[in-house]
């Protein structure tokens, strides 16, 4: 994982969209793909590059797979973007 990684993950609105619905605590990729309006493969995709990145973690949970950030700090970062506009 490296800044370019980092950043390359955050400049894509379906991206921010998980981190969106992932900033109050962990949830299943069930919840995550209603929430951003796209398909399972779509989210999956997306999922891998912030993973790669070291955005998020996951967990199995029975055959659930539990999505989390990496690092509660990324929000800060995001929010610290948003103040720019």
């Amino acid at each position: 994982m490296n800044e370019v990684d980092i950043f390359k993950a955050l400049a894509d609105p379906t991206r921010l969209k998980i981190l969106e619905c992932i900033e109050n605590g962990e949830k299943c990729i069930c919840k995550i793909i209603p929430y951003t309006g796209k398909s399972q493969p779509c989210v999956s995709q997306h999922l891998k590059v912030m993973k790669h990145a070291g955005i998020i973690d996951e967990r199995k949970d029975g055959t659930k797979i539990m999505i989390k950030t990496s690092n509660d700090e990324i929000f800060r970062i995001i929010a610290q973007v948003k103040k720019m506009k």
